[in-house]
């Protein structure tokens, strides 16, 4: 049985379609990642999992019951959401989750117990008595993961939980979800514009372009026209092994970039560009690259190829990639 089941699902706003899936299903107790640019549908997506929207048109299965205009009280126990934006109200963290149980009619007996685990997979055990207003930005975020948790929902919504935070923060995020994935083998559902984040912390992911679900990678995503096999994004033009004259998109999976130091010779890859390398990032165990020709690249290399390389910023740098290796949509 999957976590959430959607069909035929529409959401418009005045003229313009937010969201088009066809079909889409979540899996039970893994971890989702939904991935997207901004103005994807990410956040409206979220929405309608945590039915604090409805779509135009569509249907949503919950834990294989179809969901009617509003959820029992039995269902919305069942689902944890943190917003892009939390607010705690006033007082204390543990206030804050008391209230939670309170308001999910659980029973007094169990608010410590629950209340003590929530805090301790989050790491807030000893801020628990700090005034909610006086939490940085990242212990925000964890104690609204805590407050959506302490009643032990079967399912955490997180909209977009990575942004505006430091990148210390961001790990310390990354380790919580983690955490609660495993130790409660429930199902989280993040959003984020991240792919390799994903790739890190999610057992699966969901692509969304223009609020429809596409088996594309999306870490080198560019928009424009396609004509005889070549897309012109405006700035390059990209040979494409299909010839597609209403596609709007392309994306090149970044582990099928080649970085040299020279221009490949004797090569069938069509797609050779010239660049300089603007940032050298070190990602789950690879080398992230991103480099600047006229459109940027991100290229995912091994430590030893930057080695061998000797890579520094500001270097020029060649990226090379075959036709078949962009997706068109």
């Amino acid at each position: 049985m999957s976590a959430y089941q959607l069909n035929d699902i529409e959401v418009r706003y005045g003229q313009t379609k937010a969201l088009d899936i066809s079909s889409l299903e979540l899996a039970t107790n893994q971890s989702t990642a939904l991935l997207g640019e901004n103005g994807a549908g990410k956040s409206t997506l979220m929405h309608l999992l945590a039915f604090i929207q409805k779509p135009n048109a569509g249907q949503i299965h919950l834990q294989g019951e179809a969901v009617k205009d509003t959820l029992s009280s039995q269902q919305r126990q069942k689902i944890g959401f943190v917003s892009q934006q939390p607010y705690l109200l006033t007082g204390s963290i543990r206030d804050n989750l008391k209230l939670a149980l309170k308001l999910q009619h659980i029973p007094r007996h169990l608010h410590q117990p629950f209340i003590d685990e929530a805090l301790t997979i989050v790491n807030l055990t000893d801020l628990s008595d700090q005034d909610a207003a006086t939490l940085s930005g990242g212990e925000l975020k964890r104690a609204a993961i805590a407050r959506a948790i302490v009643y032990q929902p079967d399912i955490l919504l997180l909209d977009e939980p990575f942004s505006h935070l430091d990148q210390r923060h961001i790990h310390q995020l990354e380790k919580t979800i983690q955490l609660f994935a495993q130790k409660s083998g429930k199902t989280v559902v993040f959003s984020t514009h991240d792919r390799l984040q994903a790739m890190a912390i999610a057992d699966n992911s969901v692509n969304l372009v223009s609020g429809r679900v596409t088996s594309a990678p999306l870490l080198n995503l560019y928009h424009g026209h396609c004509h005889q096999q070549q897309f012109n994004t405006g700035q390059i033009v990209v040979h494409v092994a299909e010839n597609k004259p209403e596609a709007r998109h392309i994306a090149i999976d970044p582990r099928e970039i080649i970085i040299s130091d020279q221009p490949l010779e004797h090569t069938s890859m069509l797609n050779r560009f010239q660049g300089r390398l603007i940032q050298i990032a070190e990602e789950t165990g690879h080398i992230r690259l991103l480099v600047d020709c006229g459109e940027r690249f991100h290229a995912i290399i091994t430590p030893t190829s930057l080695n061998k390389l000797a890579l520094q910023l500001g270097d020029t740098v060649w990226l090379s990639f075959k036709a078949s290796a962009v997706s068109v949509f």
